[in-house]
């Protein structure tokens, strides 16, 4: 009896290892976030210079494209492919030269770690491609990060970037006239990522007036583009 119960044991352990291993095998280079159901992917110059790694299975770090911003947290491993994020904390500097990162980065430890809020549990799955592991980690109400163990390929057609001005903005705001004509929708969110607006098509100017006074993420869509900018609303 006490042979089989040693062996359960043993063969509980492995499973324990052989389902933290894979996280701390690999560079994860981050593919989006989606939060409240919609996709955010990171700033298109920046595709692959976002990262997660986990280590000595207690550490979890977040590598930013702005190499003065980085978030550290430590974890505890659960059963069934889960975890729980004890505590975390990011470098107050920023980047503003860097377009769009300090706005990812926000989302990033804001909303979806919640560093404010951050005994939580997170779960994680592997989806094995014929070249490459997909890892999806799940919050607590189920906002998600999608990452790679290798870097990520970037079509030559999607590189267009997007230029919003004035910003910040009292009733309208504009977007470059070279990427507008590759805009399909214009979709704007708030920092908890509820969408607020919905723009189907393209437009010369576009009237956000009935938005409260705040910051918002306004997310651009089309053949070419794929942005996501910092609104502030005043």
């Amino acid at each position: 009896m006490k042979t089989v119960i040693k062996l359960v044991i043993c063969l509980l352990n492995l499973t324990s290892f052989a389902q933290v291993a894979p996280l701390e095998n690999h560079t994860w280079y981050l593919e989006k976030l989606v939060i409240g159901g919609n996709d955010f992917l990171p700033p298109t110059a920046y595709q692959n210079s976002y990262t997660t790694e986990f280590l000595n299975g207690s550490l979890y770090y977040f590598n930013s494209p702005c190499s003065a911003v980085y978030l550290e947290g430590g974890i505890t491993h659960l059963n069934n492919q889960k975890f729980k994020m004890n505590y975390a904390y990011v470098t107050l500097s920023t980047c503003p030269s860097l377009n769009g990162v300090d706005e990812y980065d926000l989302l990033i430890s804001h909303t979806y770690i919640n560093i404010s809020n951050i005994n939580n549990n997170f779960s994680y799955a592997f989806n094995y491609q014929p070249n490459y592991i997909v890892l999806t980690v799940t919050s607590a109400n189920g906002d998600k990060a999608i990452y790679r163990n290798q870097q990520l390929g970037i079509s030559s057609n999607e590189k267009s970037e997007v230029d919003l001005y004035p910003n910040p903005v009292t009733s309208s705001f504009q977007l470059d006239i070279n990427a507008g004509n590759n805009i399909k929708t214009v979709r704007i969110f708030s920092v908890d990522g509820k969408e607020v607006m919905h723009f189907k098509k393209a437009q010369g100017s576009y009237n956000v007036s009935q938005l409260s006074p705040g910051i918002y993420f306004v997310k651009i869509e089309g053949e070419y583009v794929k942005n996501n900018i910092k609104l502030l609303k005043i």
